[in-house]
């Protein structure tokens, strides 16, 4: 959980970085960063596809009925997650395109 914060502090390091790195640093920095958030986006959506399976497997037995329901729940906030990081790649990747350009 701690690493989900620092990727919502990630873009203000970014927009602070903006103007003390040369362009080639900076691109460099950016693709680091969106290794980094790739490999976190896979962890989290191999987190949702375990806990769906195991939500699947036990949504139909009464004893582990509450069981489902946290992995259900599991499920909907590690897709949230990955929506989340995939934003913040997205940004990384216009910000990379526009260093490009110029």
């Amino acid at each position: 959980m701690k690493r989900f914060f620092l990727l919502i502090l990630l873009p203000f390091v970014l927009f602070a970085q903006e103007e003390t790195l040369p362009k080639e640093q900076e691109v460099q920095a950016i693709d680091k960063q969106i290794e980094e958030l790739q490999d976190m986006k896979a962890k989290y959506t191999s987190s949702a596809k375990r806990n769906a399976n195991k939500a699947m497997r036990w949504q139909f037995q009464k004893e582990n009925y509450s069981d489902a329901r946290r992995a259900w729940d599991l499920v909907a906030r590690d897709k949230k997650i990955v929506e989340e990081i995939q934003v913040q790649i997205d940004d990384l990747e216009a910000r990379k395109r526009e260093l490009n350009a110029n």
